[in-house]
């Protein structure tokens, strides 16, 4: 979150050669479906030596969320006013002083917004970690709850089922009621003038 709200808020507040072809380049990473890059994300991590290792699927995480956090970011700090900024950097602020003293603490509905969002799709995430974590050992919650229901077969352990479904949707169910508020203001943010 943290380097795509740098890359959102440097590509919305800054004009230089090549910003709008950087920004088209992030939107259109969004498009390209993690499918298409299972095998050389696969060989990549493994030349890395990150493979069926939790910082090799957190490294892949974060790339992929990237993309839609600029997105999302992008706009969100095109709303926010700049006069804001010019009185910071009148003040005697750097820029990085701006970013994180000034513009970061009013982006904070739209960043909790992208982190929810973020963290449900990564969440529900079952085709990277099967592809980059092979080891049975170090299963992640949907590979285990996949191995679950296969393992079962014809037979039906309903009540380790809904266990695991249970524990696989209390953290989302968690996530949402505490942040309810910051998703309704990060979702309407800048809607109204």
């Amino acid at each position: 979150m943290l380097l795509g709200a740098l890359v959102a808020y440097a590509l919305a507040r800054y004009e230089f050669r090549g910003n709008r072809l950087l920004y088209y380049v992030f939107v259109a990473a969004m498009f390209f479906p993690v499918f298409l890059a299972l095998v050389p994300l696969f060989f990549v991590v493994q030349q890395l030596g990150l493979l069926g290792t939790y910082p090799g699927l957190i490294l892949v995480y974060a790339a992929y969320a990237v993309p839609f956090t600029v997105f999302f970011l992008h706009s969100f700090f095109r709303t926010l006013p700049g006069e804001i900024a010019e009185a910071a950097f009148l003040d005697g602020c750097s820029h990085a002083a701006v970013f994180f003293r000034v513009m970061l603490p009013l982006a904070r509905p739209g960043l909790v917004a992208v982190g929810i969002f973020n963290f449900l799709g990564l969440w529900n995430q079952y085709l990277l970690p099967l592809v980059l974590n092979p080891d049975p050992d170090r299963y992640v919650l949907a590979q285990g709850l996949a191995a679950l229901s296969v393992s079962q077969g014809y037979r039906s352990d309903w009540g380790g089922l809904f266990a695991g479904l249970t524990i696989a949707m209390l953290p989302v169910l968690v996530a949402y009621v505490a942040f309810q508020r910051h998703i309704r203001a990060g979702m309407t943010a800048g809607a109204v003038k």
